[in-house]
């Protein structure tokens, strides 16, 4: 069983790999020849990674065709539906998931924000809506979430905002067509009057019905950089309680029954109520994958104690595997998959076979310590990145949470609705005990090195990482344990090859409608920009920067540079200077300034890396009127080749920069302003002539940069035009002495068959 589990999820995996879907007749041929070879060589498991393979091609093409028909992105659209997600409403807007009645070209599932809504639409409510939507879409770079994936993952056919909307009103019948939904927005509801606006009411959310965007930001923050996100996810040890505490009182209850002669056993009625209550319990949680890995198990056993038949540990999770692979075959998608299935599989691996007992301490902390080895290379898969503090922090939270906080929440929430003066005054003691124990996850949060990132690993780097954790784990002789180990903790600290003496290493992100450069020299990072910040509260130096220095082993910054005060360029800078190590902060404007001793960027300035040359060519001493022209000018020399970064200098501070003279010969410039009819002007395009002319700009931007003219002008000079808006996040090497022949595309090449080209 074991064996036909790991084939299915190999099919699974292998089909999500590749780059494009393949077509339907070559997908039912390959099961068939499969199956005749399964049979002639009387070896099943090969069935089952064919069987795999085209499960996950039937879901994933349904998928990719309810998506939003692109004849429709950013039209004006009147659509017609039912809110199906409990929605949050916060000061950057209200958001949802919204279920839209059947209308060409729109897909049955879309997410919306709504700005400035002038109520919070209630689950299954039905609404009239004027939207605008687009095809999902994320950023594009090395280190840093795929979005598209997620929204692939979870059946989001398109993105968008709501322009106007009113209320059709929600009838019994919505109600009865969703019920779990309204009844967690109910307990929702019912969790925000008794508990308030409170750091504590997202959390109590969270744990009670798993509405995980309940938590603010910060909160998510400090819980992932402890270690600790998985306590406010609705996860096995919540379902399997509350299935553990049914089956109790249902062992009870048909105890007093057969005292008064009723006839049946009491194991099966526990049995059997235990596994309804987990079912019920994990559908008003959401139905993630952690829930249904945990239901397939409970309905395992208590299907083998009803029928009187011994399971085995392995068996019962490869069952669980295939059950989770059968409902939803995308399920390897979500990191939840692979943490939920990693976790227990490490816990089987180091729990069973052994004669000896062990103290509950002594058995906690191997537990935990095996589950913080086993899972390294799930974690650098997913998130990059290590918490050093995880396992002090969890050593408390764990025990804090399991045995006091989620049994009170579940009480609390219970009581709330049957005894509402009860279950707020319950619920507001587990408020305050989480409130007055959070510094034990939020501190360790805040300290030096709370995280390692690690840097993205190649193949054989990912086979070592996982047989060294493997190995680690495994019943083999001290000296093979310790060498698993010390190969775990060579991997963490492994980064690529820096630059070469003299040359660099440039990477234009994909940031949006915004601007982030990172120039690594070969012991020193500068980084010119960092991208906007967004209503939501997030911004581009969390969700692009910091990731892509992890993903390249870079822990420190030496130079981080804000062009000028606009948005699009500065909004990620100080999260950025939270997040990393940064050693010095310059700036044409007042962006920088709660960093603290900031440097102003001003013609003549020039300083040298590792055999590289930066010079600061504008602003001048008397600065032009205008943000934009006001921007920092840097041009980097690696030996005879030039990069010019330009920010958002318009045509005047061209002009000036012509007067007082531009190296030569420029190698790469990235174009001002993001193309815009505003610079790029032509005597600027002719005194530079670069080789290459790149453009940071956002996919579908309202003012549609870069402009056609711009990117003609350029190419008439002899420059290849490369934009973030299709290419993603464009890298290259500058070298002395070697002409750059070609950028590397990171969309292109990372295609994946539910992202657009």
């Amino acid at each position: 069983m074991v064996r036909t589990a790991l084939s299915w999820l190999a099919g699974t995996c292998a089909l999500l790999a590749l780059p494009v879907l393949p077509q339907a007749f070559v997908v039912a041929l390959l099961v068939v020849v499969v199956a005749l070879a399964a049979r002639l060589l009387r070896r099943w498991p090969i069935l089952a990674f064919a069987l795999g393979f085209g499960c996950a091609w039937l879901e994933l093409s349904s998928r990719l065709q309810e998506r939003l028909e692109p004849s429709l992105e950013g039209r004006d659209l009147s659509i017609a539906g039912t809110v199906a997600s409990v929605p949050q409403g916060r000061a950057e807007g209200t958001r949802f998931r919204f279920a839209t009645l059947a209308q060409p070209g729109v897909p049955p599932l879309v997410e919306l924000t709504w700005y400035d809504a002038q109520w919070i639409p209630a689950p299954a409510e039905r609404l009239q809506l004027e939207v605008r939507l687009r095809r999902p879409r994320g950023f594009s770079n090395p280190g840093g979430m795929d979005q598209e994936a997620r929204m692939l993952r979870e059946g989001i056919g398109a993105t968008g905002y709501v322009r106007q909307g009113r209320s059709l009103g929600r009838e019994w019948r919505d109600v009865l067509a969703r019920p779990m939904l309204v009844a967690r927005g109910a307990i929702y509801d019912a969790i925000r009057a008794g508990l308030g606006e409170r750091p504590a009411t997202g959390i109590v959310a969270g744990l009670a019905v798993g509405l995980q965007d309940a938590l603010s930001q910060q909160q998510w923050r400090e819980l992932a950089r402890s270690g600790t996100s998985h306590l406010m996810a609705i996860s096995g040890m919540h379902i399997g309680m509350v299935g553990a505490i049914a089956a109790w009182l249902a062992a009870r209850a048909q105890r007093w029954r057969q005292g008064r002669g009723a006839l049946g056993c009491r194991r099966d009625a526990a049995v059997l109520a235990g596994a309804l209550t987990a079912f019920g319990y994990a559908l008003l949680a959401g139905w993630s994958v952690p829930t249904q890995r945990t239901v397939v198990m409970i309905a395992l056993v208590a299907a083998a104690l009803r029928l009187r038949r011994r399971v085995g540990a392995a068996d019962a999770l490869a069952l669980g595997t295939l059950a989770v692979l059968l409902l939803d075959p995308l399920a390897p998608m979500a990191v939840g998959f692979w943490l939920s299935f990693g976790a227990v599989a490490v816990i089987l691996f180091v729990s069973t076979g052994h004669c000896a007992k062990t103290g509950i301490v002594a058995g906690f902390t191997r537990v935990q310590l095996a589950v913080t080895v086993g899972l390294v290379p799930v974690l650098v898969g997913s998130f990059g990145n290590v918490s050093l503090v995880s396992a002090p922090v969890n050593a408390v939270a764990i025990p804090l949470y399991t045995l006091i906080v989620v049994p009170a929440v579940l009480l609390g929430t219970a009581l709330m609705l049957a005894l509402p003066i009860a279950g707020e005054a319950m619920l507001r003691a587990v408020a305050w005990l989480i409130e007055s124990t959070w510094p034990l996850i939020g501190e360790p949060a805040a300290w030096p090195l709370e995280t390692w990132g690690i840097a993205s690993l190649p193949a054989a780097g990912w086979i070592a990482l996982v047989g060294g954790a493997v190995a680690a784990l495994a019943p083999l002789p001290a000296p093979g344990r310790v060498a698993g180990v010390l190969l775990v903790l060579a991997l963490c600290v492994w980064r690529a090859a820096p630059p070469a003496e003299g040359a660099i290493h440039v990477a234009l992100l994909d940031v949006g409608q915004g601007l982030a450069v990172v120039v690594e020299t070969r012991r020193h990072v500068l980084v010119f920009d960092a991208g906007p910040a967004f209503r939501s509260g997030t911004d581009t130096g969390a969700l692009v920067v910091e990731p892509y220095l992890r993903s390249r082993g870079l822990r420190k910054v030496d130079a981080l540079v804000a062009s000028h005060d606009d948005e699009d360029h500065v909004g990620g800078a100080v999260t950025l200077a939270r997040l990393v190590d940064v050693r010095r902060r310059i700036a044409s404007g007042r962006a920088l300034d709660p960093l603290g001793n900031v440097e102003r960027c001003r013609a003549g300035q020039a300083w040298s890396w590792d055999g590289v040359r930066f010079e600061w060519l504008h602003p001048a001493d008397v600065l032009l009127p205008g943000d934009n022209d006001q921007s920092c000018v840097l041009a980097v020399h690696a030996g005879r080749r030039v990069l010019l970064l330009p920010g958002d200098a318009e045509a005047p501070a061209e002009q000036e920069l012509l007067e007082r003279g531009l190296p030569a010969p420029v190698e790469v410039v990235v174009v001002a302003h993001h193309g815009s009819r505003t610079s790029s002007s032509a005597a600027f395009v002719d005194g530079t002539r670069p080789r290459w002319a790149l453009v940071s700009a956002g996919f579908r931007n309202r003012w549609g940069f870069p402009s056609p003219a711009v990117v003609r002008r350029w190419r008439d000079a002899g420059a290849e035009v490369v934009s973030t808006a299709d290419s993603g996040a464009i890298e290259f090497d500058l070298e002395p002495d070697r002409p750059l022949d070609r950028v590397a595309r990171w969309r292109p090449a990372h295609l994946r068959a539910w992202r657009d080209p």
